[in-house]
């Protein structure tokens, strides 16, 4: 049973596989290929991997942090089927049966969040209202995707709702992970009164909130800012990003290395705005995956043989570095025409031998 009461079990080794063929589809560009699997390598990365790391961990998390019911077996297969939904549809070229299943998707963790919530004992961090919008904003923009072509659609999709998330889980993980304590336990004192969890909101994470979503109907040039200015102040507000990890390991000096990569790469986007998405590969690469796997050795440890020396491990070192070069031939790709599609084959062969060293070492852990 603690395959179906810790969910990451299952879905982290699943997300870690679907990344694999998600980016090696890419490795042939090496070869000028001609194929060029964009629908099929977004179902991977969004609706595989992205979709896996983030239910297996809110399934596993959420009922530890309200103190309510561990997820169920008809929970866990229902979303473990939406999954394959996606791949299915993906695979088979199938648009609107792909965008179908991404709305599933957000909608399966959102009912299993509600029944937590309605039964919590203790009110979950405030900071994960950013969640619930996240989670929301993935299923309106994969629903309304199927009836609008819209290019704001298109990034609140695979950008905004997936950074809501992230802005989210981070804004209580990182301060704690880092060693912050006064962070979290001022976020503490305010979230664990027992009053109604949105009296347990700051009006400005209301109005940063707002801000984010909105910043994605604003012109391309505005939301870019907007959204830059969001991230910035939760970077420095709530992960002190400005200051060195308190608890100096592998691990803590490897996330703040990600957050800060994240900050950066909104940055980048502003300042870049002819590069539009080629410019994003930077938060996908650094943001989603880095931080998704180093979450992830965090919980693999401390549900598994609960070894503090794992966190120090050189291998995050080298995991990080090899995502980081990644990232950096990824983008430099939209600058050298001639050889765009070869960049594209260099950065996936460097992203699979990273996730590799990291399924090797630390998914024997997830048993």
């Amino acid at each position: 049973m603690k395959y179906i009461n810790e969910p990451y079990r299952i879905f982290f080794p699943l997300g870690t596989l679907l990344f694999l063929c998600g980016i090696l589809l890419w490795i042939p560009q090496i070869f000028n290929s001609g194929d060029y699997p964009v629908l099929l390598h977004r179902a991977l990365m969004l609706n595989g991997f992205t979709a896996s790391f983030i239910g297996g961990f809110l399934m596993t998390a959420v009922p530890k942090f309200s103190q309510t019911d561990e997820a169920r077996p008809l929970e866990v297969g229902a979303f473990f089927a939406v999954i394959v939904m996606a791949m299915v549809a993906g695979h088979l070229g199938h648009e609107v049966c792909l965008k179908v299943a991404s709305a599933l998707q957000p909608i399966t963790i959102l009912i299993f969040l509600l029944r937590r919530i309605t039964k919590r004992k203790q009110n979950p961090p405030y900071s994960f209202v950013f969640i619930f919008v996240g989670l929301v904003l993935w299923a309106l923009s994969s629903l309304l995707g199927i009836f609008i072509e819209s290019d704001s659609l298109m990034r609140l999709h695979y950008e905004g709702a997936i950074a809501a998330i992230i802005l989210g889980v981070g804004s209580r993980l990182i301060p704690g992970i880092l060693g912050h304590v006064e962070i979290v336990t001022a976020q503490r004192t305010q979230y664990e009164r027992p009053v109604p969890i949105f009296k347990t909101v700051p009006l400005h994470f209301f109005l940063l909130i707002a801000a984010f979503v909105g910043s994605y109907f604003a012109p391309e040039e505005i939301g870019n800012w907007i959204r830059l200015i969001v991230v910035s102040f939760i970077s420095f507000t709530y992960w002190k990003l400005y200051l060195a990890p308190k608890d100096k390991t592998a691990l803590t000096w490897c996330i703040w290395f990600s957050a800060w990569m994240i900050a950066l790469s909104f940055f980048l986007r502003a300042l870049w705005t002819d590069a539009g998405i080629h410019a994003s590969h930077s938060f996908f690469i650094n943001g989603i995956a880095l931080l998704s796997f180093l979450i992830a050795t965090r919980v693999l440890q401390s549900h598994g043989p609960k070894k503090k020396e794992l966190e120090n491990e050189k291998i995050l070192y080298v995991v990080t570095a090899l995502v980081f070069i990644s990232s950096i031939t990824r983008v430099s790709a939209y600058l050298l025409a001639e050889s765009y599609q070869h960049h594209l084959g260099y950065s996936a062969l460097i992203l699979s031998a990273a996730a590799i060293l990291w399924g090797w070492k630390y998914l024997r852990y997830a048993k």
